[in-house]
Order: structure tokens, then sequence, then C-alpha cells
């Protein structure tokens, strides 16, 4: 019976093993092999040109400037998306038809698609016709270049994803926050705490496993960050928005550098599981009692 449970249960698991081998493994070991040859995509075969890839990159100021860029926005975005989100859950935890309502609006921009919403976000940030410039000369202020200097591009940038971003958050929040014990809560008043004290110290401790999956979730989320950048500022201006994912596709896929470019995706890779494990290493502090 056993032995027949395996085999039923490994031909039920074998299309999505499958699927993920053929989808997702594979094309991580193409590219590791890859990243040690030389190879413009169109003519010839990959040639095997050993460590030079990564020799290059390593002294390349492109690539540190990437490096800072990508820190730079993960820095940024990671707490306030974090924070919103936590923040945004609060106000719309309280069951009601209205709630219902702004959850769903809140929501929709973490669906729709992010091409879409460049092309929304390039009105709003243009410099004479914009809209955040439109209300900024009604109140007789200078108008701003959102995009087109290296001080504000890459917060505008920032300012958009967090904004698709943090509805997603909420959701994920209020799920939590909904089975947040109502026994607790009610202690915590009859005790004498404020609203603010049972948020910060009842409700926020009791999430912190929701806390602890969105800061992984959303750091890689930060990491593939592209769209935006490829439709908006297209890495500039002047390098400033040019992440690690940005200068991968530009290297491999304009100047036909498919081995560097690989390079690329497997240091982003290698970088992504170094910042996961150390978030791991914080495991201890999550409070998984309810």
């Amino acid at each position: 019976m056993k032995k027949r449970d395996a085999r039923t249960a490994a031909l039920f698991l074998f299309p999505a093993f499958a699927c993920l081998f053929l989808f997702n493994f594979l094309p991580i070991l193409r590219n590791i092999i890859l990243s040690f040859t030389s190879w413009n995509m169109v003519v010839g075969d990959p040639k095997f040109i050993g460590l030079d890839n990564y020799t290059e990159l390593f002294t390349s100021r492109d690539f540190w400037n990437s490096v800072a860029v990508t820190v730079k926005y993960t820095v940024m975005f990671v707490p306030v998306t974090i924070i919103l989100g936590f923040l945004l859950a609060v106000l719309l935890v309280k069951k009601s038809a209205v709630n219902i309502i702004y959850r769903t609006i809140f929501f929709s921009p973490y669906v729709t698609s992010m091409v879409a919403m460049s092309a929304v976000f390039l009105f709003i940030y243009h410099p004479q016709y914009g809209t955040l410039n439109t209300i900024l000369k009604s109140l007789n202020l200078p108008a701003v270049q959102w995009l087109n200097t290296r001080e504000t591009a890459l917060p505008s940038l920032v300012a958009m994803n967090c904004w698709k971003t943090v509805g997603f958050c909420a959701v994920v929040y209020l799920g939590a926050l909904l089975n947040v014990s109502d026994e607790l809560k009610e202690a915590a008043e009859i005790d004498g705490a404020s609203r603010l004290q049972r948020l910060w110290w009842v409700e926020a401790p009791l999430v912190s496993p929701t806390t602890f999956m969105l800061v992984i979730t959303v750091t890689i989320e930060a990491f593939k960050v592209f769209t935006q950048i490829d439709v908006m500022t297209g890495g500039g201006p002047d390098f400033s928005t040019t992440n690690m994912l940005t200068l991968m596709f530009q290297q491999a896929f304009e100047q036909f550098r498919v081995g560097y470019g690989g390079a690329i995706a497997v240091v982003m890779l290698l970088t992504v599981l170094v910042i996961n494990g150390i978030q791991m290493a914080f495991e201890k502090y999550v409070n998984y009692d309810m």
C-alpha cells in the first residue's frame, strides 16, 4: 500500500516538477553555463572563455553603479512599502461595505499592467504638462524634472512602485490582522492601552510572520524591477536608474553579449540568495503564537 501510494503521489507531482525543471531550473543551469562563454546569440556557437566575463564584471564601473542603484532602490522601496501596507491594513481591517470597496481600489494597481501604469506615470511626471507639476505651479512652486535629473529619477520610480505594491502588502496584512484574537485586544484595552499602544505591542508582534514573509517577497520584487525603468527612463539620466537587471538586459539583448549578461544574472541570483539567507537568520525573532 505504501509503495502504491508513493507511486500515485509521484504520478500526480510529476507534471508540476517537470514544469519547474523545464521553466526554472533548466534555464538557470543554461545561464550559468553561458556565463562562462562568449556568444553574440546570432553567429556561431558559444565559445568557452572561463572566468573572463566575471573578471570584467567585477572591474566594471557600470556594474558597480548598477549594484549601487539596486541597493538604493531596495533600501527606499522595502521599508516604505511594508510600513504603508501595514498602516493601510489597519485602516481597512474593520468589516464594512465601504472598506471592501477601498480594499479593491487599493489592490487593483497590483494586478494592473506595468506597461500601462508606466505610460500613465510618464504623463504624471511630465516636466511641462504633468499632473504633479501642474499642482506645483498652482501653488506657485517651481516645476520639478521628476525623471530627468539624477536626484529625483530613482525616488520617482520608487514612489510609483510603492503605489503599485502597497495594496498587495495591505491585503496580506489584512488576513493576518483578522486572525488576531479579539480577547488579546480586549485585554489590552482593559489594561488601559491606547489604540496606538495596542497596535504596537499587541497586533504588530502577532503579525510578525506576515512581516517576515513580506520583507523577503518585497526584497525579491525590488531586485526584479525592470519594466518601469525600461519604459520611463531607459536607465537614465546618466545611468542613475540602471539597476542590475536593466544592465543585464542591455548587455545581453542590446549589445548581444550573452555571456556577460549571463554573468550579471548569476551574480544577481547569488546576491538575492545571500540576502534571503541573512533575512532567514532573523526568523528566530518571529512570533508564531497567535
